[in-house]
């Protein structure tokens, strides 16, 4: 199960009402607040929980959309379950990572002197 651990900035006179918000939010735990007034934010830390990845990414879209939300910072992530399921096949992604291979192939074409082109794709 994916867990992430995220600061939520707030408007300052906005933040309660985010608060208020976020704890209706299923997969989102609040464990506090605070108004930082020399930086005039109002912080909520919070923990987003989903079953995959997607979950939490949709968690995190539906925070960025609470009016008086400024940013959602991601301080640690824990996907390690959902790696493990990824790697027996019990789950699939739907957004593996593209071109990613290829990205991988060039850049080791480049560490070890066999790019002419500096990394740069041929049009060819």
């Amino acid at each position: 199960m994916p867990i992430v651990s995220c600061v939520v900035a707030c408007e300052p006179e906005k933040g309660f009402s985010v608060e208020k918000e976020l704890l209706e939010i299923p997969g989102v735990e609040v464990y506090g607040s605070g108004l930082k007034e020399k930086e005039n934010v109002h912080y909520v830390i919070v923990v987003l929980e989903g079953e995959t990845y997607e979950d939490v990414e949709a968690i995190e879209k539906r925070i960025k959309e609470i009016d008086g939300v400024l940013y959602v910072g991601v301080v640690e992530a824990y996907f390690l379950d959902e790696y493990e399921k990824i790697e027996k096949g019990e789950i699939v992604p739907s957004n593996p990572f593209h071109g990613l291979k290829r990205s991988e192939k060039l850049a080791e074409r480049f560490y070890f002197g066999e790019d002419e082109d500096n990394g740069k794709e041929s049009d060819a």
